[in-house]
């Protein structure tokens, strides 16, 4: 019953949010998840050795200080029959959208290494990830779902908001997915705000809350 009940829930959202005569048709599956924290410094509990530094990198923070990662959990998915060839789930795939503008990827010369002048470059950029993915990332990086109803994922992944967003007050924000058509619907709860996590920083939620 209760999984006949979020699978109706998902159609619902689907309805709502694509208008169900056309686009819901079109999704290869509804991704529902939770923002579960803004981190405004990433620490590594193994400084790192980055080529743009002499030294061993211990936290990195956003160039912009109003920058920030945020914090999301897929909490389930929900997977179509019409997607023949499964749904390719890849965490690099996600972005947050914002008052029409996306967000994600690693921009060059967006990050500083421990409050240096030393930034980001663009043949960092995997070590780089590599290293956050280290302290975050709760699953795998990447995954096919084939049609189905998968529960309590808490797939864990963030997504670098380098510069400040306008108007912006801590509330859910919205995520999508680049490559394969998908609707992604938040459970409503707002992120905490955490002046950094990894290393011996706080904590980070690890499971869904129900919406």
């Amino acid at each position: 019953m209760g999984h006949l009940l979020r699978r109706i829930s998902s159609i619902a959202a689907l309805c709502a949010l694509a208008g169900c005569a056309g686009q819901a048709r079109r999704a290869d599956a509804v991704l529902h998840y939770q923002h579960v924290a803004n981190a405004h410094e990433i620490h590594f509990t193994n400084p790192i050795a980055l080529s743009a530094a002499r030294y061993r990198v211990g936290y990195l923070a956003p160039v912009d200080s109003e920058g920030f990662w945020a914090i999301f959990l897929l909490c389930n998915a929900d997977i179509a029959g019409h997607a023949g060839r499964g749904f390719q789930y890849n965490v690099e795939q996600f972005r947050v959208a914002y008052d029409g503008r996306e967000f994600g990827g690693l921009p060059p010369y967006s990050l500083r290494y421990q409050g240096q002048a030393d930034l980001n470059n663009g043949g960092d950029r995997l070590p780089i990830l590599d290293a956050i993915a280290a302290e975050i990332q709760e699953g795998p990086p990447a995954q096919i779902f084939h049609s189905g109803f998968y529960a309590d994922l808490n797939y864990r992944f963030a997504v670098f908001i380098p510069k400040a967003l306008d108007g912006y007050a801590g509330e859910q924000l919205q995520l999508s997915y680049k490559g394969q058509p998908a609707i992604l619907v938040g459970n409503g709860k707002s992120p905490s705000d955490l002046p950094a996590v990894g290393g011996t920083a706080a904590g980070v939620a690890a499971a869904c809350l129900p919406p």
